[in-house]
């Protein structure tokens, strides 16, 4: 344990140099910010979104009854207070009067009960899943959810089925915030390209595959923000998003791969980069359903042994990342510490492979590993496909841009597909349950298809439970289960890598925001200083 613990010390100590103290200059507005994306968003439709890139986007143009601060504390937003019911049941939120659509309607309270119950129709319907009567909704059986109800036009009650303990980090999730029904019923289909929300900043325009325009919302409920515009580039290649930031065409952007340790030595470039944990994992996930990886738990536990997960971390990402041992990763309450994971085994990969009925990966069809558009993908994709040669695999590797790629991912039409999950709020059932629980097989998370009664019924039991070391004891005995049933091979806990321009302030880099995107990232506080 003790490379990891030293590596994640490093990570610490270079985070707390980067972080800024707190600007203490008064604060200006105007201008517009320069931000970037790795792709293009598949959607701006808060209900639909899955991804990261998408987040970016609606965070800024929605706002949900609450949010989370810089800290992960749980504050109000919409909603200015609530109350919550002994029983930890009953969630009754007055909402703040005078907030305003986009198009300029005031919020009302009704506006709640549309909003979650089309949530319960979209793609992550986890989010809502918890209240009463939600369950029948997500599965077509009602049209309405029964743990809804709107008291007044300032007043909604949010009951949920039995206690919950991080049910308010729910509600300041992308699927939670608040949609017009009238815009939302109006514009159809074409929501998810010409988003209406509450939101600091709203939509402009958006030309696929080059940038997405927003302008300050100037009746925001908090006020107008300090900027007047936002300007989203699309840019998929990192080095190429590198050499716009140099040129001063970016206001921040991630360090590219195979440029950690040169931005470090480099003297405008090191006091320009900030480095920091956050609550992330990256794998390559089995597809269960597919051979040849269906009821083989051998051959997964084969390919996890031959990757070498160490020389990943150390040669293409510089050191800057820690290998992961399991699912949740170091600062996620429940994260263990004693899991051992994979280590690189040759020796062991080739038994493995044997007592699969593949000696040296004879008799396997043809394997293919999916990435989306990506150097750093592209480059991982290429070493393990090196390192699965040496003990006799040959696998086949295929690129899609995101938009395709999620969709085949979440049609369940690959059979090994590499995704990374970064923490929507900072409670282990957003990591284990939403990504291995039977009742999440697909786009609300669980895209190896992973399906297996004792996990789920641990999860279950952990729903149930207050917040404590009884609910983490259950997280923790289904991470094992999970870890050794292999349904992923577990790459690396993300760290963010950030530069950021001198003249930048106020943006939050948060344990739950990665770079570019730095999705968690609230607009509405930053200011140009220049």
């Amino acid at each position: 344990m003790m490379p990891v613990l030293r590596a994640l010390a490093s990570l610490v100590a270079l985070a707390l140099v980067a972080l800024p103290i707190g600007p203490v200059e008064a604060q200006r507005r105007g201008g517009a910010y320069r931000a970037v994306l790795g792709a293009d968003p598949p959607t701006l439709d808060p209900a639909q979104a899955t991804d990261t890139t998408s987040s970016a986007i609606i965070r800024q143009v929605f706002d949900g009854l609450v949010e989370l601060d810089e800290k992960m504390q749980v504050v109000p937003a919409i909603a200015e207070k609530w109350t919550v019911s002994r029983d930890q049941r009953v969630y009754t939120f007055t909402l703040r009067r005078g907030v305003r659509f986009h198009h300029g309607r005031e919020v009302r309270a009704a506006d709640v009960k549309y909003s979650l119950e089309r949530a319960a129709r979209g793609k992550k319907p986890w989010v809502v899943e918890k209240l009463a009567g939600a369950p029948e909704v997500v599965r077509g059986q009602a049209k309405e959810i029964r743990g809804i109800r709107v008291l007044d036009d300032q007043t909604v009650e949010l009951t949920l089925e039995r206690p919950f303990p991080p049910f308010l980090m729910l509600m300041a999730y992308d699927a939670a915030f608040l949609v017009p029904r009238e815009e939302a019923e109006r514009l159809g289909s074409e929501f998810a390209s010409r988003p209406v929300g509450t939101g600091a900043f709203r939509f402009v325009s958006w030309r696929h595959d080059d940038q997405v325009v927003l302008e300050a919302f100037r009746d925001h409920f908090r006020g107008a923000p300090y900027l007047d515009r936002v300007v989203y580039r699309v840019i998929p290649d990192d080095n190429t998003r590198f050499q716009e930031y140099r040129a001063g065409s970016l206001e921040h952007v991630d360090v590219p791969t195979g440029q950690f340790r040169a931005a470090q030595a480099d003297p405008v470039l090191s006091k320009e980069r900030h480095v920091w944990p956050i609550l992330g994992t990256y794998a390559l996930r089995f597809t269960m359903t597919q051979t040849p990886f269906k009821d083989n738990k051998k051959l997964r536990q084969a390919l996890n042994y031959a990757i070498d997960k160490e020389a990943i971390a150390r040669v293409l990402l510089e050191g800057s990342v820690v290998p992961a041992r399991g699912v949740l990763p170091p600062g996620m309450p429940g994260h263990n510490p004693e899991l051992v994971g994979y280590p690189h085994d040759r020796a062991r990969a080739r038994q493995l492979l044997a007592e699969a009925g593949h000696p040296d990966g004879r008799g396997l069809p043809p394997i293919t590993l999916h990435y989306n558009t990506s150097p750093l993908h592209r480059r991982v994709a290429e070493l393990v496909q090196a390192q699965l040669r040496e003990v006799g695999l040959a696998i086949q590797l295929a690129r899609l841009d995101w938009a395709a790629y999620i969709k085949l991912v979440d049609d369940g039409g690959t059979q090994w597909h590499r995704m990374g999950w970064i923490a929507d709020y900072p409670d282990p059932e957003n990591f284990l349950t939403v990504l291995f629980h039977t009742r999440n097989i697909g786009p609300p998370g669980n895209t190896s298809r992973f399906s297996y009664p004792e996990v789920d019924r641990l999860f279950d039991e952990a729903d149930r439970l207050p917040a404590g070391p009884a609910r983490l004891a259950k997280y923790r005995e289904a991470e094992k289960l999970i870890v050794e049933e292999a349904p992923w091979v577990f790459v690396y806990w993300y760290t963010s890598r950030l530069l950021q321009k001198p003249w930048v302030r106020g943006l939050e880099r948060s344990p739950m925001s990665v770079a570019p995107e730095m999705h968690m990232a609230p607009l509405r506080k930053v200011w140009l200083e220049r």
